[in-house]
């Protein structure tokens, strides 16, 4: 398995793009040149920045430096709105601000800096944000100025209003620890897609460790320590996402989502999924969809 480079179609003479996810969705570890804003704009997503794993719940905002390595598993019920931005698209600027600071370095400053957004600055972040998609879904006369605009105006609210002594930048990384930190990756690409192939199955953590080569031992304190959460956790967190779209996309019977979806019998499926949403399988589709001819 290797990392891979992600290239976003952006066009040359304005390298900028927004879109939206929603649902599910496991995304193997990739990296882009490209600046990029993630805002969950409902549900939760778990995501890992280099080996840095972060737990993002509605209304928050992450951004992702450039060349940084990162993955994310999203739950079913889950929207994000995402930007990506070349560096370029400030360029007019730049040079001169250069003795100020690197705009690098800005962006990158809010991807790990410890330092919490008050609310209200945090409004205006997603308005800007929100601003800033509507123009290019709307895509009115003069729209790519006022994206241009807003983007602008969210790089001055960083430079402006994030305290530089809040900002705990991460050293540079020597070259031995940055292939390091690419194997782990690479470790885990492969985990996720033995996940992905087989997650129906009674996989066991001992299993799966010995698929990785590795130790019962080893592989829990890789995983936990790279992912921010045990393997059996994610294992049953991913059947519950995939357990959560059957529900909303499917009519078939609880029996049936509960085997599609990995679980080994419907009593621990219901026992698991009441006990992680507060609600049993058919009360959460009722719920969504009010769909009272589901089945047993």
């Amino acid at each position: 398995m290797k990392l891979y480079l992600e290239i976003p179609e952006l066009d040359k003479h304005f390298p900028f793009r927004s879109f939206v996810n929603k649902g599910d969705r496991l995304c193997y570890p990739h990296w882009h040149k490209e600046i990029e804003i993630i805002y969950v704009v409902k549900g939760s997503v778990d995501l890992g920045i280099n080996d840095v794993p972060i737990h993002m719940r509605q209304g928050e905002i992450q951004f992702v430096g450039s060349g940084d390595v990162h993955y994310f598993l999203a739950s079913p019920d889950s929207e994000r709105l995402v930007i990506q931005f070349d560096l370029s698209f400030f360029q007019e600027v730049s040079v001169l601000d250069a003795k100020e600071h690197s705009l690098r370095d800005a962006f990158a400053s809010m991807e790990q800096s410890g330092w919490k957004w008050p609310e209200g600055l945090a409004d205006r972040m997603r308005g800007l944000i929100e601003s800033i998609h509507e123009e290019n879904v709307r895509r009115a006369e003069g729209y790519a100025y006022l994206i241009k605009a807003r983007l602008f105006e969210m790089l001055t609210l960083i430079l402006r209003e994030v305290p530089k002594s809040g900002v705990h930048r991460q050293p540079k990384i020597s070259e031995e620890s940055a292939t390091k930190s690419k194997e782990t990756l690479e470790k885990l690409e492969r985990i996720f897609t033995y996940v992905e192939k087989h997650y129906r199955e009674a996989i066991t953590l001992k299993e799966v460790a010995k698929y990785m080569g590795f130790s019962p031992y080893y592989f829990t304190k890789l995983f936990k320590r790279n992912t921010g959460m045990t393997f059996v956790s994610f294992l049953n967190e991913y059947r519950l996402n995939k357990a959560k779209w059957l529900l909303l996309n499917e009519d078939g019977p609880i029996t049936a989502v509960a085997e599609a979806s990995g679980f080994g019998s419907v009593k621990t499926f219901h026992h698991f999924f009441k006990e992680a949403t507060g609600v049993s399988p058919m009360k959460y589709r009722r719920t969504i969809f009010g769909n009272n001819s589901a089945r047993m």
